[in-house]
């Protein structure tokens, strides 16, 4: 690799503009300098790339294949500099072109994702994001202190004093039956809970928040019949739709098919506590401008997809 300590990199910019100009003059005044000043430069970079870099045609200059070898690599080098610092300076939405990367191993990551998507079309559509919603993506508060992640939305805090843990709503555990289910009533009492059957979901492997692990546990000691255990808590609803079945999940992943009078939600004699839904990020991103605007866009989205 080059040591790049020796160069002046100002010549760089003074080859994207004769590159692009097609001759010292314009360059020049491109780059408000004297012609002799650009004409020098171009001399220290020819000696820097041991190339002539530009010849003399009838037209003023062209470049040599050096030049068009590495013009495509010093053109993306310098616009990524040049967005870097203006994004240092203040962040526009509209205009910028920032990667951004969020976990949601939540049931309804990929709805939210969807959402956001179309926020972004209209408030920022230069800028990306990526997601990841499997169940528990691998070690990510690990990755959002690494910068592998920029914000994760999950049941789970990050524990410790850099991690910044913002309570974006509280998801209650529902009791969920078929609208024309023979036997349900929108109150029940344990008894009559317990003469029906109930889908179960795995629990999530890896860590899991107080409130889901006692909301779990009270669903667990209330002596219902599990007769059939799914992976995720999305494949509830379709089960209990379609089947005399009756479930439990948390509130927002209902929320999509909530007005289609399918479901009806069943009141438990001994209420579940709700399950807090956080945002989680690491605080050296507290100060980024393009970061806390991220972060506002993620909770307006997720906020308005759960009905909370």
């Amino acid at each position: 690799m080059t040591n790049l300590r020796s160069l002046d990199l100002n010549l760089l910019t003074v080859f994207e503009a004769v590159y692009e100009g097609g001759s010292i003059t314009r360059a020049a005044e491109r780059l408000a300098l004297s012609q002799s000043a650009t004409s020098h430069a171009v001399t220290r970079l020819r000696e820097t790339c041991a190339d002539d870099l530009f010849v003399r045609v009838a037209q003023g200059i062209a470049p040599t294949p050096v030049a068009q070898r590495i013009y495509p690599e010093i053109k993306r080098a310098l616009d990524g500099l040049r967005r870097a610092v203006a994004e240092a300076r203040g962040f526009d939405p509209a205009t910028s072109t920032r990667r951004f990367h969020i976990a949601i191993p939540h049931p309804m990551g990929p709805v939210w994702a969807m959402a956001l998507r179309r926020r972004l079309a209209i408030e920022a559509p230069q800028v990306v994001l990526e997601f990841d919603t499997r169940t528990i993506p691998n070690a990510h508060f690990e990755q959002l202190r690494d910068g592998g992640f920029d914000l994760a939305v999950d049941w789970v805090p990050a524990d410790g004093d850099r991690f910044v843990n913002r309570k974006l709503f509280e998801d209650p555990l529902v009791c969920l039956a078929r609208r024309d289910h023979p036997r349900a009533q929108p109150r029940m009492t344990a008894e009559a809970l317990r003469a029906e059957e109930f889908v179960r979901v795995h629990p999530r492997p890896g860590p899991v928040s107080d409130a889901l692990a006692e909301a779990r546990a009270r669903a667990e000691r209330a002596g219902l019949q599990w007769v059939l255990h799914v992976s995720e808590y999305l494949e509830v609803p379709y089960l209990v739709m379609t089947t005399d079945l009756m479930g439990f999940v948390p509130a927002s992943v209902i929320h999509a098919v909530r007005d289609a009078g399918v479901l009806q939600i069943v009141e438990l004699p001994t209420p579940v506590p709700p399950i807090p839904m956080f945002l989680v990020w690491h605080e050296t991103r507290r100060a980024d401008e393009g970061h806390r605007w991220l972060r506002d866009l993620v909770a307006e989205a997720v906020i308005a997809n759960t009905g909370a």
